[in-house]
């Protein structure tokens, strides 16, 4: 998945509130589990999550789009050095973590093609999908939604789920197509 151009477009022009809150709403969740991840405090993961979207609202203006996954890798570049910067920044206290385990972990999370890496770009992925279907959820009745998550997400048959929600074929059918068509338009703001 890759976040919008048309987002980024306006966050790095004139952006609204709402284009911001926006982002750190699909942002914040998966920047904090990934902090933690690295070994950052729960009482600071928060902090260091926001540091990492004020970096992206400064330097939006300058990402440069290479293809595919470019912003997911940019923002995987800014996470891997605020986190390196919280370490050193405590590396003189006693209450200091890492180590020579801990910095290989984050080289492997900032090579491109790492597992590490890799592990990062599905997660970034699936909380995308999943922050965006959660999103317009509440857009349809809860039989078009149950014959939509039974078709298209769970795979099954739409003739299969006819019979099991009583719905005709073209019910089911429609459900997808109304849904699917309503996913693309909030991804226009997030996901090309």
């Amino acid at each position: 998945m890759e976040t919008s151009v048309s987002l980024l477009d306006r966050l790095a022009g004139a952006p609204t509130d709402d284009d911001w809150r926006r982002l750190n709403d699909l942002y914040q969740p998966l920047l904090r589990a990934w902090t933690a991840r690295t070994g950052v405090p729960p009482a600071d993961a928060d902090d260091l999550s926001q540091e990492v979207l004020l970096v992206v609202f400064r330097k939006v203006g300058g990402f440069e789009r290479r293809g595919q996954g470019a912003f997911r890798a940019w923002l995987r570049i800014i996470l891997t050095n605020r986190v390196r910067d919280y370490f050193r920044a405590r590396q003189h206290r006693p209450a200091a973590t890492g180590g020579s385990d801990f910095l290989r972990s984050l080289d492997e999370l900032e090579s491109p093609d790492s597992v590490l890496s890799q592990l990062w770009d599905r997660e970034h992925d699936e909380h995308v999908a999943a922050s965006l279907l959660r999103r317009v959820e509440g857009d349809f009745a809860p039989t078009t939604w149950r014959a939509f998550r039974r078709h298209v997400l769970e795979g099954e048959p739409a003739e299969r789920v006819a019979k099991e929600l009583g719905l005709s074929l073209n019910s089911v059918l429609l459900a997808k197509s109304r849904v699917l068509k309503r996913l693309r338009q909030e991804m226009a703001g997030f996901v090309e």
